[in-house]
């Protein structure tokens, strides 16, 4: 699992995957307001109150991998379609792009960026 600095600023500059965020037990999060800059997990104890705190302190979720998949899965037939449209991205004219990815995550969530949102992940921002 990402936890770093880059990963967060990514994910938290990814407004269209944060709106789809509904914290559950073992959600990694980070807080910009509070000035967390290592992950947080969120708690299943009153995980409604929660959630309203999560707004509060405005909460960067930290997909995992699985996570991010789920946000995609619904548009292809399998499992092993999405699998494939992955390497097929990551092998055909963007491949460059890919390369400056260190980790599952950042790699996902570029894929899913660029094929949902038609954005790129330049200089600190997606556009």
């Amino acid at each position: 699992m990402d936890k770093s600095s880059p990963y967060g600023k990514m994910c938290g500059s990814a407004k269209e995957i944060q709106v789809g965020w509904n914290p559950e037990f073992g959600d990694f999060f980070i807080s910009m307001s509070l000035g967390m800059d290592s992950p947080c997990q969120v708690i299943i104890s009153d995980l409604e109150k929660k959630v309203s705190y999560l707004k509060t302190i405005k909460a960067v979720w930290l997909p995992r991998q699985d996570q991010l998949q789920e946000t995609v899965i619904e548009n292809y037939a399998t499992s092993w379609d999405l699998a494939i449209a992955f390497s097929n991205v990551l092998m055909g004219d963007n491949a460059s792009y890919f390369d400056k990815f260190d980790s599952m995550e950042k790699l996902w969530l570029a894929f899913i960026m660029l094929e949902k949102n038609r954005k790129k992940w330049n200089e600190g921002e997606w556009v």
